[in-house]
């Protein structure tokens, strides 16, 4: 329940204004001074009408607004005291009175406001639905109820016709919980009257309640379109957009005009948690307390911050003060456990959402909030109880029911077990990638296993998702813009490349960087800030192979040429809030630079230390300076000055070079000007564009010799490799080919090439090794699978070769019959004789008179003895 200022348009001439006819053109129009935002120019035009004995509700209304909208909460106080004393019977100052004592926490004063108001005039809607808010702020649910319901019967009997009527309808309609008639009672105000903002307002405060974002969003627009600096229509779209970066500007511009709401002091002060910046949130939640010391929503993120520093008693304490304001406030909880996932806390999630149940059993927020929080720890049995219960009280909560949904699809998958590891694959991709994705999981495992001083309690667990949609719901209220994976500690989930069609991904290398994620979650104790994390796993990437390194030095030269590299010490702002496009990767790359010098300069044990030190409770620059004797400070001083040594190797490549962070687009995709490497790849291209291959060579080995890291488009690998095509140069072809292969982060065509190549030389251990490594990219490709099958079975590693010949199968080739003999030719090497007569069986049902199909059908029977070829296996 959100308690909030309205304004009202209106449609009025001063007193000692011109006659009627003249009053349009030259009377000052407070209506539009408040749409305007100049709340200093309406107050100055309706201080004297509210001070006449004919004043109306809408002038007492827009003028106090004028204070709240500013802040001026204790002015307005002033100004509403006083003119009480003349008129201490006057329903709209009592009202007036009472929304500003809500302001500033003094709801027992403002409930007595609320109260005289109404005894002075009983048929005051606005007045009740504030004083029914307040009941519902203050825990006092069943006076709420009773207050909505009234005032929600009068508009069922139709006795309501102005547009704030309807407004206070549809707001008593959505208390009821009848959603469709709060939409349709906000519907037909908007259409009484379409300037009225503060219509539109709660109109979009409904769409978001049940939500409905889109719709939020538009609506709010709406409302913005005509009170451009409305700081509570600010607010309601920073709190619906997903971007942080939008979430900061909304709330910026909201306490431009209003220098004290609590709401977007409240919502910058989160933002501040995000960043770890606990004490710039301190002061912003100072500010807003000292407004209204009992606002629960800043009390919560007061709360996350103790929770996050480990101050247990403060956590109590500040939770037992929320409470006192309201014994039912799940919300307060629901707050802090929002704020902990984006930490990546999910063991506490489950705590504190466990509390918000407990305070309010019927609140299906907390139990989606908690359904949610067991599901990232693997617990689908409990989670899917609370999700229920969550669905069956709000079935508006669309995110709920996905998730719901998403269990019961859980039927079409398969679980496929490793020693160490768990895998949920898709069924329709289980034969497909699921033993090379649990292969790959284990190896990974193995390897981080041996680095990192944390053992899971259990099996790790991996879900791999082939609908986008899926994934989106499956980590969902985590920042999930563009990613690929997320690891909730020991429960990890990623996209298969399905999921990702028509983009080049690499999911052998995201599922490294999830379970690195694990090891950091696992070492630190969910206490590891997101620069380090993500760092550290594109490092783990990057040692693992390194074709997988994500090579970004020209940008961030340029970044730090721009004086755009964040420091340490707010880092994590390029993540959420990037100021550039390509700064949210560009900082996975800082990150792991940075991790990549720690290690230099002090060695592995530096970071596994830190994160030890981070375990602790300390911040990461006590973590830092714990494990490496440095400050946060001097290590960012001693990596950039690195940098600088690093940079002027590549001042021939720099020169001239054009602007790198102003849009993603290829590099080769911009002017050249005077940049020699662009100038290289360039003429390169050109030349072998008219097939002048020497010219077209030439060009691209300088350019090669000046930068050979580059594997973007146009890079001059490529071209090259399309060189030595022409020419049929083979060995020179195969040479180009290894070495693009060497740093290039997808490649599966070029990899896929590379290996038939050395099939094609007599080198199948190193066939086998490119046409694997094109399965990462592109794990569908039937030829491919074929390939790999037969190059086992030629090497006799049968074993290997039989997920091939079942991948074959699963992506349903057009010879059923010869994809069910070459399994059965397999399993029959690898001594898998029951196995390999059904295959042979299945091959012969596929085509009875399939000769070699026979005879191995009579090769397996002879040689698995009389006995077994009775037992009724044929």
């Amino acid at each position: 329940m959100r308690l909030r200022s309205f304004f009202v348009v209106l449609g009025i001439c001063l007193v000692g204004a011109a006659p009627l006819a003249g009053c349009a053109q030259e009377a000052p129009d407070p209506a539009a001074a408040l749409r305007a935002g100049q709340y200093e120019d309406a107050r100055a035009q309706l201080e004297a009408r509210v001070q006449a004995t004919d004043r109306t509700d809408e002038e007492v209304s827009a003028y106090f607004d004028t204070f709240r909208l500013t802040g001026a909460y204790e002015e307005g106080l002033r100004e509403a005291e006083a003119l009480l004393q003349n008129a201490p019977n006057d329903a709209f100052l009592h009202h007036a009175h009472g929304q500003l004592l809500v302001d500033v926490g003094r709801y027992e004063e403002a409930e007595a406001a609320f109260v005289k108001a109404g005894q002075a005039n009983t048929d005051y809607h606005r007045n009740a639905l504030d004083l029914a808010d307040l009941y519902e702020a203050t825990g006092r649910r069943g006076q709420a109820q009773r207050l909505y319901n009234a005032i929600y019967r009068r508009y069922r009997a139709g006795e309501f016709r102005t547009a704030k009527d309807l407004a206070a309808g549809g707001r008593a309609a959505a208390a009821s919980e009848d959603f469709h008639e709060a939409n349709a009672a906000f519907r037909t105000a908007h259409q009484l009257d379409p300037n009225n903002v503060a219509v539109l307002f709660e109109w979009a405060e409904l769409f978001r309640a049940k939500y409905n974002e889109a719709d939020a969003q538009r609506t709010y627009q709406d409302a913005l379109a005509l009170a451009p600096n409305h700081p509570d229509v600010l607010v309601g779209m920073a709190q619906s957009v997903g971007s942080f970066a939008q979430k900061e500007e909304l709330a910026q511009r909201a306490l431009a005009t209003n220098p004290n709401h609590v709401g977007a002091l409240s919502l910058m002060a989160s933002l501040r948690i995000l960043d770890d910046n606990f004490e710039a949130a301190e002061e912003l939640l100072n500010r807003a307390l000292a407004v209204n010391p009992v606002a629960i929503d800043a009390l919560a993120h007061q709360a996350t911050i103790y929770r996050l520093l480990g101050d247990e008693q403060a956590f109590v304490e500040t939770s037992m003060q929320a409470l006192n304001v309201n014994s039912l406030a799940s919300s307060f909880y629901v707050t802090i456990a929002e704020n902990l996932t984006l930490q990546f806390r999910y063991p506490d999630v489950v705590e504190v959402a466990q509390l918000a149940v407990r305070t309010d059993p019927g609140d299906p927020k907390a139990h989606g909030t908690l359904g949610t929080a067991l599901l990232r720890l693997g617990d689908t049995q409990q989670a899917r109880r609370h999700l229920e219960l969550s669905f069956d009280d709000d079935p508006f909560n669309l995110f709920v029911g996905n998730t719901l949904t998403l269990l019961d699809e859980y039927e079409n998958f398969s679980l496929l077990e490793g020693p160490n590891v768990q895998l949920l694959i898709h069924n329709d991709e289980r034969d497909v990638l699921g033993p090379a994705m649990l292969e790959e999981a284990e190896a990974a495992y193995a390897a981080l296993s041996e680095r990192y001083p944390y053992t899971p309690p259990g099996k790790l667990f991996v879900e791999a998702y082939n609908d986008p949609s899926d994934f989106a719901v499956r980590i969902a209220g985590v920042p999930h813009l563009g990613l690929l994976g997320v690891s909730f500690g020991d429960v990890v989930a990623l996209n298969t490349p399905r999921a990702q069609a028509g983009n080049p991904y690499n999911w052998a290398r995201t599922l490294w960087h999830e379970l690195a994620h694990t090891m950091a979650i696992g070492v630190s104790q969910n206490q590891v800030p997101r620069w380090f994390t993500e760092g550290l796993s594109v490092y783990e990437e990057q040692r693992a192979r390194g074709d997988w390194g994500r090579e970004m030095d020209l940008e961030l030269f340029a970044a730090m040429d721009r004086d755009a590299l964040l420091d340490l010490d707010n880092i994590d702002e390029g993540f959420t809030r990037p100021q550039f496009p390509g700064q949210v990767l560009l900082s996975y790359y800082h990150a792991s630079k940075v991790i990549g010098f720690m290690v230099e300069q002090h060695g592995f044990e530096s970071i596994t230390g830190t994160l030890q030190e981070l375990a602790t409770g300390k911040t990461i620059a006590e973590a830092l300076e714990a494990a490496t004797g440095e400050t946060i400070f001097a290590i960012d001083d001693a990596f950039r000055a690195d940098l600088q040594q690093q940079r002027a190797a590549l001042m021939g490549v720099l020169e001239a070079m054009p602007d790198l962070l102003e849009e993603e687009v290829p590099l080769i995709a911009r002017e050249a000007g005077q940049n020699p490497f662009l100038q290289k790849l360039n003429e390169g291209a050109d030349a072998l564009a008219n097939e002048n291959y020497d010219t077209a060579e030439t060009r691209y080995r300088e350019a090669l010799a000046m930068y050979p890291n580059y594997a973007g488009a146009g890079n001059a690998y490529v071209g090259l490799a399309a060189i030595y095509r022409a020419r049929d140069e083979q060995q020179k072809l195969i040479d180009i080919l290894r070495q693009y292969l060497d740093i290039a982060e997808h490649a599966a065509d070029e990899a896929r090439e590379l290996g038939m190549l050395y099939a094609e030389t007599g080198q199948p251990q190193d066939a086998i090794t490119y046409l694997r490594r094109s399965l990462e990219i592109d794990p569908y490709d039937l030829p491919t699978h074929e390939q790999l099958a037969d190059l086992n079975d030629q090497l006799q590693r049968h074993d290997r070769a039989i997920p091939y010949r079942r991948a074959v199968l699963a992506l349903n080739p057009v010879d059923q019959a010869r994809a069910h003999y070459a399994l059965a030719q397999s399993l029959h090497g690898n001594g898998e004789t029951v196995t390999a007569k059904r295959a042979v069986l299945q091959a012969l049902e596929q085509a009875p008179g399939f000769r070699d199909a026979q005879r191995l059908l009579l090769t397996i029977v002879e040689g698995s003895g009389n006995r077994e070829a009775g037992s009724g296996d044929l």
